[in-house]
């Protein structure tokens, strides 16, 4: 029992509010949960294959897997044409994985200079690029302190 007036469930006073922002952020809200979509991105899809590149504990990973498939980011992968059973990524795993991108970019600028890093490439055009967040009306980059929040537009 609580000396705080009236908490929550989860014992916190207050909660954030529930904009599409912490829907998002609570499909991830776990140390694991990014590091397997990442492997998983990266192209393992064995439970085993996955376990190596993430090192979570087996039950936590198994815990994880199960949530981000009932989230519909991951996706059971039957067997076929010589693959393996496994997981693969839904187009909403695969839509995260820009959120990957870009904090890979983060990344690369702080982390420590011994850190390895890799360069994604763009498969269309060859090149390697760099993520960036930009304006969709503009095209110009977004730059923290650029940007104000508002409530959004009611959908008709």
């Amino acid at each position: 029992m609580s000396n705080e007036p009236n908490p929550t469930r989860t014992g916190l006073k207050n909660q954030p509010s529930g904009d599409s922002l912490t829907v998002a952020l609570d499909a991830i809200n776990d140390r694991w949960s990014l590091h397997v979509v990442r492997a998983v991105a990266f192209g393992a899809s064995r439970y085993t294959d996955i376990l190596k590149n993430v090192g979570a504990p087996r039950d936590v990973l198994s815990a994880r897997l199960r949530k981000l498939t009932e989230a519909g980011i991951l996706q059971p992968r039957s067997p076929d044409k010589g693959r393996m059973a496994g997981y693969e990524l839904t187009q909403k795993g695969r839509d995260l994985g820009q959120v990957i991108l870009v904090l890979k970019r983060w990344g690369d600028l702080y982390s420590d200079e011994s850190v390895p890093t890799v360069d994604f490439v763009h498969d269309v055009c060859g090149e390697v690029f760099v993520a960036e967040v930009c304006c969709q009306s503009c095209g110009e980059p977004i730059r923290s302190g650029e940007f104000s929040v508002h409530p959004a537009a009611p959908h008709c």
